[in-house]
């Protein structure tokens, strides 16, 4: 089977050598339709249509085979591979020889199936003529290799963005578990010494939580139901730190329950939450998360900031706004009034292949 570009390149070259055929007897063609103008006879005799075609059909097979002739020499659709300069000459000499040599051929065939000789014949005017069409097929298929060459430079710059991309994006994921881990760890420092009986509940939920991060990371992403079901485990994580001073409201449609995300995102802002705001009995912490038209999933939460903040790595919501900037170019809404922190973050449309377990 003819490859998708090969193809293409014959239908350009061929379109290139009709172009050029109509140009090299446009004098002739001209002479056609001003039969009675000397001024387009000169020395030549008088030109039919018939005579005209035959010419015009025989350039146009010249420049078309060597066209195809340096094809095979320079390669002009691979823009990956430059042609050397031994490629070059070879092309160059290799052309000259072909449009001599097919031309003489070429027209000699067409004299003797129409059994007619041009005594006139100008050979200096045939040898510009040939000349200028090994010109114009050279030019030709440097242009195309050098059109497919920049295509080639744009193609693996953009594969590099994508990979640099792609490498950013994996070592923000990383991050993600342990940060997590160190603010788990310290809390089950001091359950244990607390409440060393709810300790043993607390260490199984943890490794349902450490689970889903080790087999998100997998993921660039993960349905929202995924996600809620998920982070019902670190709630529980966190209620066993603050018990009813903590109250978790969820307001998700279950139409976005599809929609993508990247994974630890709840988690994400819910830990931010917990760890920049004060959360005791005189001052309980309310958390609303829902849904929205938007499309997006909304986290917000009184703002009752704490006097002195928890030690951490401070990387939680800043990571959170790079992988949507490098995933997919959304923005993350930040807004922080007087009384309310919100932080809003897309839902991307499932394209309809994942399951809740993906």
């Amino acid at each position: 089977m003819i490859k998708k570009g090969f193809r293409r390149y014959i239908a350009i070259v061929a379109l290139i050598s009709i172009g050029m055929s109509l140009l090299v007897h446009f004098n002739s063609v001209l002479e056609i339709f001003d039969a009675g103008n000397n001024r387009f006879r000169g020395n030549f005799r008088y030109e039919n249509i018939d005579h005209v075609m035959g010419e015009i059909i025989v350039t146009f097979f010249v420049a078309l085979c060597t066209f195809l002739i340096n094809y095979y020499i320079i390669n002009p659709l691979d823009g990956f591979k430059k042609a050397g300069l031994k490629k070059i000459i070879i092309s160059i000499a290799v052309t000259l020889a072909s449009v001599y040599l097919l031309s003489d051929l070429f027209f000699a065939l067409k004299s003797l199936i129409n059994q007619t000789v041009n005594p006139n014949k100008f050979v200096l005017l045939y040898f510009f003529r040939d000349s200028f069409m090994a010109a114009v097929v050279l030019i030709c298929i440097y242009i195309i290799k050098g059109f497919y060459e920049k295509q080639a430079v744009l193609i693996e710059n953009e594969k590099l963005i994508r990979e640099n991309l792609q490498s950013q994006y994996q070592s923000l994921k990383n991050q993600v578990s342990p940060h997590f881990l160190f603010n788990s760890l310290t809390a089950l420092k001091e359950l244990i010494d607390d409440d060393p009986v709810n300790a043993r509940e607390y260490v199984s939920h943890l490794s349902q939580v450490l689970r889903y991060t080790l087999r998100s990371n997998e993921n660039q992403t993960v349905s929202l139901y995924d996600e809620i079901e998920s982070v019902k485990s670190y709630i529980f994580l966190i209620k066993m730190r603050f018990g009813s001073n903590l109250k978790i409201d969820f307001r998700i449609n279950e139409v976005y329950y599809k929609h993508r995300l990247p994974p630890m995102v709840i988690q994400t802002l819910l830990e931010n939450a917990v760890k920049h705001n004060e959360i005791s009995r005189r001052n309980p912490l309310n958390i609303t998360l829902m849904t929205s038209e938007r499309d997006s999933l909304i986290v917000t939460n009184a703002l009752q900031k704490k006097v002195s903040l928890e030690p951490g790595t401070g990387i939680g919501l800043n990571n959170l706004v790079k992988q949507y900037e490098l995933l997919c170019g959304e923005e993350v809404r930040i807004s922080n009034s007087e009384n309310e922190f919100r932080v809003e973050v897309p839902l991307l449309k499932s394209t309809g292949n994942e399951n809740h377990n993906s």
